[in-house]
């Protein structure tokens, strides 16, 4: 555990410039792994004390991968004990994996704005989903967080495809 609060975590992450989540990695020293050991509703694992993430290699070198990296960054800055992330859940019912989910949605957003130049205004959750290959369940939980970051109530229509 290296921040004692998503907020400073969150603090820390905003002073590197970067939302890049390969970047964040590198910074925080982080150790990145792919193994194709894990079972399938198993997205990614984070070993917070030695700073080592895991990620199911079904996702290497596919856009879906960013979110289980972020979550997993998440865990590796604020958590001193091991969970998997499991694609099976819905919201996960733990304040340590609800917190890495809206950490991971905090990061994936901003590297979203910061790489798109698309300003917050013009912010629009489906295509948020769509680009990074979200799981339609997420949908919720990212415009939440969304909605704090762009300053912008998202409206229900906007979820309808």
């Amino acid at each position: 555990m290296i921040y004692s609060s998503l907020e400073e975590g969150l603090v820390a992450i905003d002073q590197l410039g970067t939302y890049d989540p390969d970047k964040i990695i590198k910074t925080f020293n982080i150790d990145l792994h792919y193994s194709n050991l894990m079972p399938d509703h198993i997205n990614g694992y984070t070993f917070p004390l030695t700073r080592t993430l895991f990620i199911n290699s079904k996702y290497a070198d596919r856009i879906s991968e960013i979110h289980p990296k972020c979550h997993e960054i998440i865990h590796c800055l604020l958590d001193n004990s091991a969970e998997p992330l499991l694609e099976s859940s819905y919201v996960s019912n733990t304040r340590i994996e609800a917190r890495a989910n809206e950490g991971a949605f905090y990061i994936m957003v901003k590297w979203y704005l910061q790489k798109t130049d698309i300003e917050p205004a013009n912010f629009n959750i489906l295509n948020f989903v769509k680009i990074f290959s979200l799981d339609p369940k997420l949908i919720y939980p990212a415009a939440n967080v969304a909605e704090k970051i762009i300053n912008k109530h998202i409206q229900n229509h906007e979820f309808f495809y």
